[in-house]
């Protein structure tokens, strides 16, 4: 008995149609990939400034990293799309802060810190 791996594009049996959709479905997963990923490196960029510089207040601070968190969880979303589920070397690749990686959700989901209690 032999083992064969699955054959996963095997277009013998699809009709030209359904290929062509298929590989219009592929093409649109992978440009939004690429376009997801680019405002992810805008977002790690904009951390990164806001972080080097002093005058940045918390707040903004927060916000950018809420940005940055949730631009990470649109990646990974669609990176599963496309088949990629191994996710360390990409984050490590694009020196995705541990900050971001712990943030990763909807920006809407983390508050800001409270000011009460302090004077």
């Amino acid at each position: 008995m032999s083992v064969r791996p699955p054959q996963l594009n095997n277009n013998t049996d699809k009709d030209p149609l359904t290929a062509a959709l298929e590989q219009e479905v592929f093409n649109e997963k992978a440009s939004t990939l690429i376009r997801l990923t680019k405002k992810l490196e805008t977002a790690l960029k904009l951390l990164s400034e806001s972080t080097d510089d002093p005058e940045t207040s918390e707040a903004e601070r927060f916000d950018r990293l809420a940005a940055a968190g949730e631009a990470l969880w649109h990646v990974t979303i669609q990176r599963e799309l496309c088949g990629l589920r191994q996710h360390k070397a990409f984050l490590n690749h694009l020196n995705v802060p541990k900050a971001v990686r712990l943030r990763m959700g909807p920006a809407c989901s983390f508050k800001p810190p409270s000011n009460e209690g302090k004077v």
